[in-house]
């Protein structure tokens, strides 16, 4: 029988993602979250559900290729380029800031529907719009509001990780 190594290395990067995420986990018992495995081991998703009503959920998309991470409906999504040990580190740690009051997420709405979100970052005291997500086709003449939304699940760090770090090279 010949050992199938494409198969191997597809899911190494969710095995990974999955060994961390366990150990995360048990560190933080307290929050709810649920974790589902593909049958072949390259693709999963962490879902954390929002816990207050200003909250929002926090979902993680693992595929061969690349992990996304989602806040509401912000998004960030990127492959590794070498490391995918330190790259999966690197996207807990994000996870963690957007759980905790260091990270909110803006939804700018029109006519009363969301149609772009911001993942914005608390530094020196000021926030500061890290990245925007938004809809191509919108009510563009409907009347503007805009929601904030945070999670204070787990305390803040004192250096969260920034979306571009997680955009950053692995070189070892």
């Amino acid at each position: 029988m010949k050992l199938n190594t494409d198969r191997i290395d597809e899911a190494v990067l969710c095995r990974e993602f999955v060994r961390q995420a366990r150990s995360f986990f048990e560190s933080y018992p307290q929050i709810k979250h649920t974790l589902s495995v593909d049958d072949d081991e390259d693709h999963c998703i962490l879902d954390i559900p929002e816990e207050t009503p200003d909250g929002f959920p926090v979902t993680v998309e693992v595929e061969p290729e690349q992990i996304t991470v989602y806040a509401l409906g912000a998004h960030t999504s990127e492959g590794p380029e070498g490391n995918p040990v330190d790259f999966v580190a690197r996207t807990l740690g994000f996870v963690q800031d957007l759980l905790g009051p260091n990270m909110r997420v803006r939804e700018v709405c029109a006519g009363g529907k969301p149609h772009k979100w911001g993942i914005e970052i608390l530094q020196n005291g000021q926030w500061q719009t890290e990245e925007w997500t938004g809809l191509i086709f919108w009510n563009y003449f409907g009347k503007k509001s805009e929601r904030i939304y945070m999670n204070r699940i787990l305390p803040a760090r004192e250096n969260p990780v920034e979306t571009s770090d997680l955009h950053r090279e692995d070189r070892r």
